[in-house]
């Protein structure tokens, strides 16, 4: 297919597939972007296709833009909700990762994510990481947006003191507009923000929802992700979420932190702001252990250094399950109690030593097989 770059005021949309030999396959539209801008992005793309398992190829619309000065791109991801399969209920989440946990393509018809780039910012196309001191590295922005519409992302909005989940409305975003259906997100979170907690308040999602105190959270400085893999990761620590005393929509809530993760660090790549003349080309493994917090399955080979719940200290089967759960591994070897906790890491099980758990009276939710002393864990699903 023959690419076009159309300046001025006139768009081309071209259609392109990048595919990753591993695990996630995205397919691209492209409007205004050059064929080196579309290279570039779909180099990105491998990057993600080489970490995440999905079946059903992932479908991004690219859309060049002018963003004004202060912004390098802005990403909308499509979403669902309660369905059949679904490991939270009354939760969003990106159709790139709903379709992935099912199989199939739950937003037929419809793209998963629309990504807008500035036009006017000073791109750097290569694919080798080194951009020159003014320019932006195309490839690293796209790999920041593309993780946003894959799910690394919430539904936080404040107004004035009040802060709220789900509530975004499209016009809030205006003049950009997506190119699916705005959904009706009923003051619901998205998996992202099950795992959001304030240090002195706790989770954002039992706060109440439009709230004061939800507000004053989004903008304390204290909020953190306590995902139980990226906690494990991060040797028991909760990673900073950024959330600045100004709220700032599309910044805040939605990134590492940027003070914690300064340029220079592994986990930079998700934080708020880029640099020009800095590249980062892998997401760094805060981030891969956030991504499997929220639901997605790590491609065979990613790197175990970055995939402590792959390990074999504990697994177990079938996932879901609706009543019994089986578990193999050093728990399996050994004479000492388990625990189960939820998503916010209370233990709500504890069992003696044994290769099967009844977790039948369990409410539906995921939860995380533990031992503390066997350097491992799993996490399932309770149907």
């Amino acid at each position: 297919m023959t690419l076009s770059h159309i300046t001025g005021s006139v768009s081309v949309a071209f259609l392109m597939l990048a595919q990753s030999s591993a695990g996630a396959t995205f397919t691209f539209t492209h409007v205004n972007s050059t064929a080196a801008q579309a290279t570039a992005i779909e180099h990105a793309a491998g990057i993600w296709g080489d970490i995440l398992q999905s079946a059903v190829p992932i479908k991004v619309r690219i859309t060049f833009f002018p963003l004004g000065a202060n912004a390098l791109g802005i990403t909308f991801p499509n979403g669902r909700r309660d369905f059949s399969g679904a490991p939270l209920p009354q939760t969003w989440y990106a159709t790139a990762l709903a379709n992935s946990i099912t199989g199939t393509e739950l937003n037929t018809g419809e793209g998963d994510i629309d990504i807008f780039l500035n036009i006017t910012a000073n791109w750097y196309t290569g694919t080798d990481g080194n951009p020159g001191a003014g320019e932006y590295d195309l490839v690293s922005v796209a790999l920041h947006e593309l993780g946003h519409g894959l799910g690394f992302v919430g539904l936080s909005k404040k107004v004035g003191a009040e802060g709220s989940l789900g509530t975004l409305q499209a016009s809030d975003f205006a003049p950009l507009t997506t190119s699916f259906p705005w959904p009706q997100l009923d003051t619901l979170p998205g998996v992202f923000d099950r795992y959001l907690s304030d240090l002195q308040d706790g989770p954002l999602t039992l706060m109440q929802n439009p709230g004061t105190l939800l507000g004053s959270a989004m903008t304390g400085n204290q909020i953190y992700f306590n995902g139980p893999v990226v906690m494990a990761t991060n040797g028991g620590n909760a990673p900073r979420i950024y959330a600045p005393t100004t709220y700032a929509l599309g910044s805040s809530c939605v990134h590492l932190n940027e003070a914690t993760y300064p340029a220079g660090n592994p986990n930079e790549l998700m934080t708020p702001f880029s640099s020009a003349g800095n590249a980062n080309h892998w997401p760094g493994p805060l981030c891969i252990a956030m991504m499997q917090d929220i639901g997605w399955t790590l491609a065979p080979d990613v790197g175990l250094a970055e995939n402590v719940a792959a390990t074999e200290a504990l697994v177990v089967w079938p996932v879901p399950t609706e009543d019994l759960l089986h578990i193999r591994g050093t728990l399996a070897t050994r004479q000492g109690p388990g625990t189960i906790n939820d998503m916010h890491g209370c233990t709500v099980l504890a069992f003696p030593f044994t290769s099967v758990i009844n977790v039948a009276d369990l409410a539906p939710g995921i939860y995380f097989v533990r031992c503390d002393d066997a350097g491992g864990y799993a996490r399932f699903i309770k149907q």
